[in-house]
């Protein structure tokens, strides 16, 4: 061990310990701020996601066909049929769903209805 010695007023330390300090401490950080990018990265694909859903609810209720592009996606309504996609940084989302057509169901329903 090294037998140079540090006194800052009443304590003593050996000057080893605050090197193996500082390299503690780098790895500390280091890993803090992995952490902080991981947090950051599933924060912004939950809202993509978030997006991804809102815009396809958003042309489920719409009558006629059509075609919408979002950030780093696409959303199309094609023949009674909503399908989206999204892509970034290695993962991929898509979602499909069929369209709100509530005439339809109305006349699934008189179908059954008592003959007047």
């Amino acid at each position: 061990m090294n037998k140079s010695v540090k006194k800052a007023g009443n304590a003593v330390a050996a000057a080893s310990l605050t090197v193996e300090a500082s390299y503690v401490m780098a790895i500390v950080i280091v890993a803090l701020a992995v952490l902080i990018r991981t947090a950051y990265s599933q924060c912004a694909r939950t809202t993509d996601v978030m997006k991804l859903h809102w815009r396809v609810e958003q042309l489920r209720c719409q009558e006629e066909d059509q075609e919408k592009a979002i950030e780093r996606g696409q959303v199309t309504r094609e023949s009674g049929k909503v399908e989206g996609y999204i892509k970034c940084a290695g993962w991929e989302k898509e979602i499909s769903a069929g369209a709100h057509e509530p005439e339809e169901a109305l006349r699934l329903i008189t179908i059954f209805g008592p003959d007047d």
